[in-house]
């Protein structure tokens, strides 16, 4: 059993790592700059306070050695040594000797977070608080905290008297720490505005960038299901998703210039075929009543060998007919011209259509003078006992079909022109008929063409002899009048004026 996952589409993957690496950035960079920034705002007021410290203990140690100089009395001394430190203490002052505090203004007790021990040349922290301490040149500071207030006490000792004194400052930065925690939720509240923002806006634009693509997706769709034709717009030509959509399109033009090949050779061997058959009609037709004659008259000598002589005609212009159409239709490609006598075309057609002609009773009636035109014989012919079939076809008993040539001059250059006219009193063609009359396997009334044994190729194969002669075809027709069709050959056609 296979089970089908749901795949998440290429933009939202590229989204969701993309807001992944900028949420990384992000907390990684405000976790530095938040440690940076207290840590800045620590050491400014650690060395404010020591600055305090060192100001406490220089004013002391100078009042102390100038007015209890030579004292020996310890009662006076220590009397003394209070009243100077009193004199620049503050609420956050304290004064030790030996383990001892001489002077504390603070409201707990200090010997309980620090120990100051003397025995040491700059002293030395002890004591049950878990924070770490720091040492300056004759001077520590330490952090701890103290009923839930942070406390910041910074101490050195103090020669006085040549006694060593421990001057401490012990400073509530509690206001600090509540101000970084602020300044912490303000980074942390500006930082998820910033990563929804940013996921937003990375969401849009990759899903901008990746429009290209989406349309390539369903073009694709699209040329899957059968539709060649369509086209991805190109927005951006520089990038590589534009290089990907313009060699896309470049992609399903040649597939459709392919297919479009295809089907155009398809259509062009179906067309051969049917116009193969189409022509055999007539000359076969020719064949059977003369193969009929001989077969079942008692014909003279002379009246059969100009019988197998047409039998023959007949079958030699079906061979080069057959290759000539396989030439112009099927391999496309040019039809070489040679300068024909149109009386004798004329001639040839009218024995080719003789019996059909006269089985329908539509006489033909023939008018040309001597011109000579550079033409392919067996293509005109063909051209010509269309014309005159579907004339034949179109036209009541008795009706008659004319078929002639005639020169037009220009009015402007001197030059002149041949056109071929076939006209009937026929039936007629419907105008808005008219325009569609030479597709392929186009027919006006089917109905009577299937009973006349018509295929709707007829024209379409005088249309395509026409343009491979460069002449226009020109079909005008009036319903229960008749129609008349001009071979419009181009100027200067005409070579030979006889």
């Amino acid at each position: 059993m296979i089970r089908k996952i749901k795949t998440r589409k290429l933009w939202q993957k590229v989204s969701m790592i993309s807001i992944a690496i900028m949420i990384l950035v992000v907390v990684v960079c405000s976790a530095l700059l938040l440690n940076h920034a207290k840590n800045n705002i620590l050491d400014v007021t650690i060395e404010q306070v020591r600055i305090q410290q060192r100001g406490l203990a220089a004013s002391f140690s100078e009042m102390a050695g100038y007015y209890l100089a030579g004292e020996t009395d310890p009662i006076v001394k220590e009397s003394g040594i209070k009243s100077c430190f009193t004199r620049f203490a503050d609420e956050t002052a304290i004064l030790t000797y030996e383990n001892k505090t001489l002077y504390s203004a603070v409201s707990f007790a200090f010997e309980e977070v620090l120990l100051w021990d003397a025995t040491s040349n700059y002293g030395r922290l002890s004591g049950k608080s878990t924070y770490g301490y720091a040492w300056y040149p004759n001077s520590i500071y330490r952090e701890a905290t103290i009923k839930g207030r942070h406390v910041l006490i910074v101490g050195s000792l103090v020669y006085a008297l040549n006694e060593e004194y421990g001057v401490f400052i012990v400073k509530d930065i509690t206001e600090i720490y509540n101000d970084i925690a602020a300044m912490t939720w303000n980074f942390i509240i500006i930082c998820a505005s910033s990563i929804v923002v940013g996921a937003v806006l990375i969401s849009i634009l990759i899903r901008r960038a990746a429009k290209p693509l989406i349309m390539l997706k369903d073009m694709t769709r699209r040329i899957a299901g059968g539709e060649y034709s369509g086209r991805v717009d190109v927005l951006y030509k520089n990038d590589e998703v534009g290089e990907l959509a313009a060699n896309f399109n470049q992609m399903t033009r040649a597939v459709q210039n392919n297919i479009s090949k295809l089907e155009d050779m398809i259509q062009r061997q179906q067309l051969f075929v049917g116009g193969l058959t189409h022509e055999l009609k007539t000359p076969v037709t020719s064949m059977m009543l003369h193969t009929d004659t001989l077969l079942t008259a008692d014909l003279s000598a002379e009246e059969s060998k100009i019988s197998l002589k047409h039998l023959y005609e007949q079958c030699r212009w079906l061979e080069r007919l057959s290759q000539k159409l396989l030439k112009l239709i099927t391999l496309d490609e040019d039809i070489d011209f040679h300068p024909v006598k149109m009386r004798d075309l004329f001639e040839d057609v009218y024995a080719s259509m003789a019996e059909i002609l006269q089985e329908r009773n539509t006489p033909l009636v023939m008018e040309y003078n001597a011109d000579v035109l550079e033409i392919d014989y067996d293509l005109m012919k063909t051209l010509l006992i269309n014309l005159i079939d579907n004339a034949s076809k179109a036209s009541g008993d008795g009706q008659k079909i004319r078929l002639r040539i005639y020169s037009t001059d220009s009015k402007y250059c001197g030059d002149q022109r041949s056109t071929i006219e076939i006209s009937d009193n026929g039936s007629g063609i419907p105008k808005e008929e008219i325009p569609r009359v030479t597709d392929v396997f186009y027919m006006v009334d089917r109905s009577r063409s299937k009973k006349a044994g018509g295929s709707g190729l007829g024209l379409a194969l005088v249309k395509m002899i026409a343009d491979a002669h460069k002449a226009g075809l020109v079909i005008e027709s009036e319903l229960d009048a008749g129609t008349t069709v001009k071979v419009n050959f181009p100027w200067k056609r005409q070579v030979i004026k006889g």
